[in-house]
């Protein structure tokens, strides 16, 4: 879409902050509320995290004209495998949208620099995520 030719952490990272009931955003009203409920004054506002994604994405080296399809970075099969390390670990049957943004975390500093600058840590994102499945396993496509 941006004359990208390969996929990378900060393009995952998008996908999954990009609607207002993403994983990512999830994560955010969960963080916020919180925060809220514990007198933290640190509240994170979604639209800042996209608009600093956004920002990183634009950073990125194009191509013209652009590829037809981006291959996988290797720094985004590094997270794809960590997140298959974390579900596994957790128990998990599949691995889910928490893995990967956990997972952006443990393997790409650019990507996690991005998301914290905006104000979303990992303790956050590990945090909101527990609290959202509430100790369930991902068994099936439908947890």
């Amino acid at each position: 879409d941006n004359g990208h030719s390969l996929a990378e952490p900060i393009h995952l990272a998008a996908v999954l902050f990009e609607a207002d009931d993403a994983i990512g955003a999830r994560v955010v009203a969960k963080s916020t509320a919180a925060s809220t409920s514990s007198s933290e004054e640190l509240l994170v506002d979604v639209r800042q995290i996209r608009q600093a994604i956004q920002r990183a994405i634009l950073k990125r080296p194009t191509q013209s004209p652009p590829p037809h399809e981006a291959s996988i970075g290797s720094m985004l099969q590094k997270v794809i495998q960590r997140a298959m390390a974390a579900a596994k670990s957790n128990g998990d049957s599949l691995v889910a949208l928490d893995h990967l943004l956990v997972a952006i975390y443990d393997v790409d500093r650019s990507t996690k620099d991005v998301l914290e600058s905006a104000g979303l840590t990992k303790k956050m994102v590990v945090e909101a995520t527990n609290e959202i499945r509430g100790g369930r396993k991902v068994t099936s496509t439908s947890a």
